[in-house]
């Protein structure tokens, strides 16, 4: 099973069962029973793919739907049970969650004489178990219950949210990427070695993202723990990048994370940058740090006067601005979500028109658009079930009261994935669309 797929049946979920909760929407018998389709339609969604892996690839990494067979892809984590945890949660499942969260406790090993991905081990195996372990408390609410007093919840882990099988494992797993970030800048490497540390002779070019997607993950893990040590290596990082901006307020797409040295200058929205955007935002939000929204908004008025062209981003050159190429990466997607989040709904709409119209045409976000000739961009014209552009959709209806035409968009995308990914073993990436 894709992974990607695992996370936008999990914004898909958000967002259909809330609309199906939402009375604002429901003026006509029909839309009720419409919306009501889809909630059920994306659970069964679900559990084809999330049953497929169980019965063909676990204890593998991934799913290979073509083939039905597993894979290890980051690690050997058994990764889309981890993915796919927190999902479980949203469902209600709370027998195969207990079942999963008991076999990862049991057969997850972060000893291991093998090259991952710090970035990856992060926003996936760390996230996951962050959000499996914060979430898992819904499972134990009497539902004809008021209580919010989480000591007072049965069977809830009386420590919780402070400790837990699945806050240990992601400690586990923090501590085994920690050493990437023993460099002069602070800004860590983008391989580690889970036995044995930075490999030697691994390269200290890595891209923005790779250095500034750790804050929320990190910092979460310390104020349940009380280890400051993850917080801190995540805020040293992303001081480093602020601190490694243009004279115009722009970043580049690659650094040095020795040197600082900028190797790759192209700003941009999309791939290489766009979850460090993200976490700007998402972590000020979080941690209520009002200086890391401030630094987001001046990259923002930055972005506003060298990249945007007609409601779309270019990118450009860092130092000095110039508009290098006319691209759309489906990456991109994220950041009308982000939108949302400081107060630009306008903004942020217009962008999902955009990106909606293209979705349209092709049945998907390819990976690259040429927005001036509107044709695929360097035959990328995959789409691997990115999940961005459903995130913004839903931060949208959130801030749009569930205005229907967004709604629709969210059903569309539903009917287009089940359409041209759904296999008998899963959903799988469209190589051409």
């Amino acid at each position: 099973m894709n992974q990607c797929y695992t996370t936008i049946l999990i914004v898909l979920v958000s967002v259909l069962f809330t609309f199906c909760s939402e009375p604002k929407i429901l003026n006509h018998e029909n839309k009720s029973l419409i919306l009501e389709k889809y909630k059920e339609k994306v659970r069964e969604m679900f559990y084809h793919a999330y049953n497929s892996y169980i019965y063909n690839a676990y204890p593998y990494d991934e799913l290979k739907p073509i083939s039905c067979q597993g894979f290890d892809t980051w690690g050997s984590y058994s990764l889309t049970l981890i993915d796919a945890l927190d999902m479980l949660v949203i469902l209600g499942n709370r027998t195969e969650f207990e079942r999963v969260s008991n076999l990862l406790e049991k057969t997850i090993s972060f000893d291991k004489d093998i090259n991952v991905s710090v970035f990856e081990t992060n926003i996936r195996v760390i996230g996951g178990l962050i959000s499996a372990h914060l979430l898992s408390y819904r499972l134990y609410i009497d539902k004809n219950s008021n209580e919010l007093d989480v000591t007072k919840i049965k069977n809830l882990d009386p420590q919780w949210p402070c400790d837990g099988s699945l806050l240990r494992l992601a400690m586990k797993a923090a501590d085994k990427i920690l050493p990437a970030f023993d460099t002069p800048t602070g800004m860590p490497y983008g391989t580690v070695n889970l036995k044995y540390g930075v490999p030697k002779g691994e390269t200290p070019i890595t891209c923005v993202a790779g250095v500034g997607t750790f804050l929320i993950e990190f910092s979460a893990l310390s104020r349940l723990s009380g280890d400051e040590k993850y917080e801190k290596a995540a805020m040293k990082a992303m001081d480093a990048l602020w601190n490694h901006r243009s004279s115009i307020n722009l970043v580049g797409n690659h650094i040095n994370t020795v040197t600082g040295q900028w190797t790759g200058v192209d700003a941009t929205i999309g791939s290489g940058v766009d979850s460090y955007f993200e976490y700007l935002v998402k972590a000020g939000i979080m941690l209520n740090k009002p200086e890391l929204i401030e630094q987001f908004r001046t990259f923002q008025r930055a972005i506003d006067k060298y990249l945007l062209h007609d409601n779309w981003f270019f990118w450009a050159n860092m130092n000095s601005g110039k508009k290098t190429l006319p691209l759309f990466s489906s990456l991109e997607a994220f950041y009308p979500g982000v939108l949302v989040l400081v107060g630009n709904l306008k903004q942020a709409t217009k962008l999902v028109d955009n990106y909606h119209t293209v979705w349209r045409q092709y049945g998907g976000l390819p990976e690259f658009l040429n927005v001036q000739t509107k044709t695929i961009h360097n035959n990328r014209e995959a789409y691997p079930l990115r999940p961005e552009l459903i995130e913004s959709l839903m931060y949208i209806i959130e801030s749009q009261r569930h205005d229907l035409k967004y709604v629709e968009m969210a059903i569309d995308y539903v009917e287009s994935i089940d359409r041209i990914s759904r296999l008998d073993c899963g959903f799988a990436t469209v190589s051409v669309l």
